[in-house]
Parts: structure tokens; sequence; C-alpha cells
């Protein structure tokens, strides 16, 4: 009898101890999956607004007349914006605890704040411009985004 009540002891021990370990595994496993898509998400966020920071400040140093095209991916939903109070060009991104902004300073002085909101996720390319004619103002023309476009046309002040 005393092998037989040990057994089933054990036996109710072992069970309780897989259980109990199944639901820990699980939940230490998924925040670190939660961590490595948010550290994703802003690297491609950081990789992004370096390549259009850096397209941005290109063309106005080239001049009136240039264009110059960048291509990023990010695999979550985005914005884009242009603030003209920091002078700066910001993405905002949302991970799972909460929505990140990553920005980069621009050499170009930004006019007006422009914004572009619930990018979808996927690979962009982004366009900018700074128009020969000066017929086109400084904006975002998100006109063919369908196609995975953006276009930023710049224009200085007093230009």
């Amino acid at each position: 009898m005393r092998g037989q009540s040990a057994i089933e002891y054990l036996l109710i021990f072992s069970t309780v101890l897989v259980l109990f370990a199944t639901v820990t595994l699980g939940q230490m496993i998924n925040p670190g999956q939660e961590a490595a898509k948010d550290a994703l998400y802003l690297s491609q966020a950081r990789s992004a607004v370096d390549a259009i920071g850096g397209a941005i400040n290109t063309v106005y140093s080239d001049g009136q007349g240039a264009v110059k095209s960048v291509s990023f991916q990010i695999d979550q939903s985005w914005g884009l914006q242009l603030d003209n109070a920091e002078n700066k060009l910001r993405i905002q991104i949302q991970t799972s605890q909460r929505s990140e902004n990553v920005e980069d300073n621009l050499r170009y002085e930004i006019d007006n704040y422009h914004s572009l909101l619930n990018i979808s996720s996927g690979t962009y390319t982004v366009i900018v411009e700074w128009p020969e004619d000066g017929s086109i103002s400084e904006s975002i023309d998100s006109g063919a985004l369908t196609d995975k476009k953006i276009y930023i046309y710049i224009r200085p002040r007093g230009r």
C-alpha cells in the first residue's frame, strides 16, 4: 500500500510541476518576443528617419531642382511628421507598450507643420524634391501612397 500511495503522490506532484512550468515558461517567452519585436520596429524607424532626414538635407544642400529618393521597410503602422517648431523629422511608431517617437534634426528650416499618420506597414520609397519652378509649396504628398510612395516637397523660406 505504501508503494502505491507514494507513486500516486509522485504522479500528482509531477503533474502540478509540469502545469506550473508550462504556464511560467509561456509567460517568460512572450515578453521576450514582444521586446524583440519592439526593438525591430524601433530599429526600422531609426533607419527610416535617418534615410529620410539625410535625403532632405542632401536635397537642401544640392539646391533648387534636386531630387533624392530613399527606400526602407517598416513592419508596423507608422506616422511621418515634419515639425517646424523644433525643426525635426519625426516617425511615430506603435510598440507593444506605447507610441514611440524617433526623431532626426534637419538643416532645412521647415516652414509649416506637416504630418501623414496611420501609414500601413511595408516597404516605402520616399522621394524628396525641391521643385525647380517653385510652383509646388512645401508639403508631404500622399497621393501615391497606394503605390507605397511618399513625396516630400521642400521650398526654403523666401524662395
